[in-house]
């Protein structure tokens, strides 16, 4: 038997020392105090939680702190799609948007994509216990048609530190937060720059 057109996805720590962890922890926390209209936003999108993701999605060009991740998940990106076996013969592979998600209890993100993006990810910077995983879904869920059934969804469980690659078209969500403590984490998009 041999597996073909495989889902990749790639977990594992990034690498980021405990001072630049911790200041990108205290400037999520503080967003949502001087990011009025992403306040809005998340209201209406983002069920009891805050995300910059509408508002300040560039944050590693207005903040330092964010450009220091930003140049350890070029890294990590870079590996990853080279491992995918991505080739660009113009152009190259660029962060496009980059934003803050903080969760607190009963918090959730239902499933969705990132279209006109190559490779997609977040970074975990607060995971209490009993975390909400980031459930991803089979891309050939709806092709099945007859067959018997079967696990079309996988859960992975982010640890504090780690990050998440995986291919832009790949269905996610994650699922109603049941701790106490805010999950907060760090997600991005890098797009194929074919100038």
């Amino acid at each position: 038997m041999k597996s073909l057109f495989a889902t990749q996805v790639f977990q594992g720590p990034l690498g980021l020392s405990k001072k630049i962890h911790d200041e990108i922890m205290n400037t999520a926390l503080k967003l949502n105090g001087i990011d009025e209209e992403g306040v809005r936003w998340s209201k209406k999108n983002y069920p009891n939680g805050y995300t910059s993701y509408a508002s300040l999605s560039r944050l590693h060009e207005q903040f330092s702190v964010f450009n220091e991740l930003k140049k350890k998940l070029d890294h990590s990106v870079k590996n990853y799609s080279k491992g995918l076996g991505l080739k660009f013969d113009t152009g190259a592979l660029e962060i496009s948007t980059l934003w803050v998600n903080v969760m607190p209890k009963n918090c959730y993100h239902a499933f969705h994509i990132h279209p006109l993006s190559v490779v997609s990810g977040t970074y975990y910077v607060s995971v209490p216990g009993n975390v909400s995983p980031l459930r991803v879904q089979d891309p050939r869920a709806g092709l099945f048609m007859t067959s018997p059934a079967r696990k079309i969804q996988h859960d992975l469980k982010p640890k504090k530190g780690d990050v998440i690659l995986f291919e832009s078209w790949l269905n996610h969500e994650v699922p109603p937060h049941q701790s106490d403590e805010v999950r907060v984490s760090v997600s991005f998009n890098y797009d194929w720059n074919n100038r």
